[in-house]
């Protein structure tokens, strides 16, 4: 990893940083500027990050970092970087991957967003980077993988490498993830970080190998069109794997809904409340999380494989399925001609508009291995307060036409019982048997394909996330695997197959998303929204000036009148055994920071007084806020092994 250090107008120096590993053709990294080499230096606290510092270089400038070995350059990259004018840093970038941070066209906003979910760990455009070390024989039984094994967790420190960001974490809980994911070559991940010790608010992540997606992008651009839909959704992100300094490959990184997420995302600001149940269904062995009434004990329903309690609530631990079983008792007996008011019954057992969203989606996208089809892949939460029910996805690799090579159809045309023999009554009764809802799902259904689930909303934004992962992608399909299980064989040249008319057994992506929308339009008869308007705001979230800590220099600096307001720089935090934020800190750190050393290399981690900086007067802000930098604008760059 590679961060250059660049120093604003007015201040004396530029520093710059690499993260990069040493390997046989590597033990050392530089950054050319203007034709001029400059070596880095690490040590064993910063390793893999490699600073220097410039004299007499201001930005807007380009540069370019290059690999050396016993003091000769060994590789060069082979574009040009180029540093934003009034960039305070750069984010932290990956040798050879010119495209840092991809600026992603934001999709029209359907519905408000109330879940909040402001992480820099999902910064929009970023790919990141994990880092773990662990036991080598512990590792390598891990990850033997294969069809049902299970093994023992293995206790790691894990590094993080994000935009702005250099975290290492102690004593984190690692292992494989997933069911069917076991038995490919490329396994899917889990970690679990200490509760006192989170990875920037994160209490757990899964690494997703998307090992069935040609793309890899279905899974990003399905949670993008929930956020879109107000639906609260696992947020993801885009991550490069070194497992003992060896690269693994590219994930798609999720955090997982249990406790932490729960408070945070549906009861934020509320530090005593005691979440409510929450269960996670899945299909196993012939059975399905469908919410099928089958009694009226826990002892009725197979738990852990198909119900699966990941929050007792206020249930007993003898009988934890008790408020679910109740629900499923009253949607068992609600019969849709006989109830009088169906809307009002269904509002005040479950968030209705909720539910309806995620079975848009589920629909629109052809999720097969989810609720309406398979009854898995999704959670189920109990608000203590409301005693509504919340329906909460999981899971969207197997969606827009992937493993399918069915027809497009009408959502009227979906059987009852799916071909295994099973119904999802929640589904069938409320959607397809009750007029009252199915005529909000049809509302719910034109007002998406409307603004959102079309090919002028959409392409713009898949074009550009496969413009940021194409190196990366080639760079994973490239890699040995270290388990022997299946592979899909997919190649670099599947990305743009996969996008467009499809690979062996699935759909392309934007083939998918066009003749779905144009369906939709035909079977409900409405014309979708000319062009790409959004119904609300743009709702964009840790967006690309704040990565590059792009500041609002004052008229005042720069000779005119003076302008109050400061865009405050995006944090750094590097640090060594636990992360440098405060306990209780805003995990959005515009506002609290870590002071960057004048000596990048030296790690820093003294917070900058930012409301101090922002009282200083026109004339001495910029030298406040070189000071607060260290007399430097950063930049940082991951080298690829």
């Amino acid at each position: 990893m590679v961060r250059l250090i660049l120093g604003l107008a007015g201040c004396a120096a530029m520093a710059m940083a690499d993260v990069g590993m040493r390997g046989k053709d590597a033990d050392a990294f530089g950054v050319q500027i203007n034709g001029k080499l400059t070596k880095m230096t690490t040590n064993k606290d910063t390793y893999p990050l490699w600073s220097a510092n410039v004299a007499g270089v201001d930005g807007p400038l380009e540069y370019k970092y290059v690999q050396m070995y016993e003091g000769k350059i060994k590789k060069e990259e082979d574009g040009v970087r180029h540093l934003p004018e009034d960039a305070a840093h750069t984010p932290n970038e990956f040798f050879d991957r010119t495209h840092t941070l991809s600026k992603l066209p934001p999709l029209p906003q359907v519905y408000e967003n109330k879940f909040e979910q402001n992480s820099p760990f999902f910064r929009e455009g970023y790919i990141g980077n994990l880092f773990v070390e662990g036991d080598p024989k512990e590792i390598s039984v891990m990850n033997k993988g294969g069809e049902g094994y299970y093994p023992d967790p293995v206790k790691v420190n894990v590094q993080y490498i994000g935009a702005n960001d250099n975290i290492k974490i102690e004593d984190v809980i690692f292992n494989l993830s997933g069911q069917t994911a076991r038995e490919y070559a490329k396994l899917a991940y889990q970690m679990k970080f200490p509760k006192k010790n989170r990875l920037l608010d994160l209490s757990t992540l899964k690494l997703r190998n998307e090992e069935t997606d040609a793309t890899m992008i279905r899974e990003k651009i399905y949670v993008d069109i929930l956020n879109s839909l107000g639906v609260p959704a696992q947020q993801s992100a885009y991550v490069r794997l070194f497992i003992n300094n060896k690269p693994i490959g590219l994930f798609v990184a999720v955090e997982e809904m249990k406790k932490h997420w729960i408070k945070k995302v549906l009861h934020p600001g509320v530090k005593k409340t005691k979440p409510g149940a929450l269960w996670k269904m899945n299909a196993c062995c012939g059975k399905e999380g469908n919410l099928e009434w089958l009694g009226p004990t826990t002892k009725s329903y197979v738990i852990d494989d198909i119900y699966k309690n990941i929050l007792p609530g206020k249930n007993p631990e003898d009988d934890l399925m008790q408020d679910l079983i109740k629900f499923m008792k009253d949607l068992k007996d609600f019969d849709p001609a006989k109830n009088k008011d169906p809307i009002a019954f269904w509002e005040e057992r479950l968030d209705l508009d909720l539910f309806l969203k995620s079975m848009a989606m589920e629909y629109l996208a052809g999720a097969w291995d989810s609720y309406w089809n398979s009854g898995s892949n999704f959670q189920i939460y109990n608000d203590p307060v409301t005693g509504k029910w919340t329906w909460l996805p999981t899971d969207f690799d197997d969606t827009f036409g992937t493993s399918f090579e069915g027809k497009i159809e009408s959502y009227r045309e979906i059987p009852k019982l799916n071909d295994r023999g099973f119904e999802s009554p929640l589904a069938q009764k409320l959607i397809m048997e009750t007029p009252e809802i199915t005529a909000r799902f049809e509302e719910i259904l034109k007002e998406t394909v409307s603004y959102v689930f079309k090919p002028a909303a959409l392409t713009p934004r898949l074009d550009a996330y496969m413009k940021m992962i194409e190196k990366d992608v080639a760079w994973d399909r490239a890699l040995p695997r270290v388990s022997k299980g299946k592979s899909e064989k997919f190649t670099a040249e599947d990305l743009p197959k996969g996008m467009g008319d499809g690979t062996k057994g699935s759909w392309g992506l934007k083939k998918w998303i066009t003749k779905r929308s144009e369906l939709v339009q035909k079977d409900l008869e409405f014309k979708a929204a000319a062009g790409n308007p959004t119904k609300l705001p743009f709702h964009v979230i840790n967006n690309v000036e704040d990565a590059f800590g792009i500041m609002s220099v004052s008229k005042a600096e720069k000779g005119g009148k003076a302008d109050k307001s400061v865009k405050i720089p995006a944090k750094n935090n590097t640090s060594v055994g636990k992360p440098s934020v405060k306990k209780g800190a805003d995990i959005n750190r515009s506002e609290e920071q870590v002071a960057f050393s004048a000596n990048a290399g030296k790690t820093a981690t003294a917070p900058v007084d930012r409301q101090s900086e922002k009282k200083t007067s026109s004339a001495e802000g910029l030298k406040g806020r070189c000071y607060a930098l260290g007399s430097v604008v950063v930049v940082a760059v991951l080298l690829a092994l």
